[in-house]
């Protein structure tokens, strides 16, 4: 067994950090007249055409955007 290793999982953001960092990402994004995730069109103040395709989006980038 090895004591001390590193562990990838070991540090988890808090839920208020998992917030705000969210709330930055989707703040950033700039509405397109399409959705961000499926490229539905939308309106021009949307940037997602729901709340299921903000959510994968969101997922998709806290598994792949975090890559160092």
């Amino acid at each position: 067994m090895i004591e001390g290793g590193s562990n990838q999982e070991s540090h988890h953001p808090s839920p208020r950090q998992e917030g705000a960092r969210n709330a930055n990402l989707l703040l950033a994004l700039q509405p397109k007249g399409s959705c961000w995730y499926c490229d539905q069109p939308v309106d021009n103040v949307r940037r997602f055409c729901s709340s299921s395709c903000r959510d994968d989006y969101l997922e998709e980038e806290a598994e792949f955007g975090n890559e160092q």
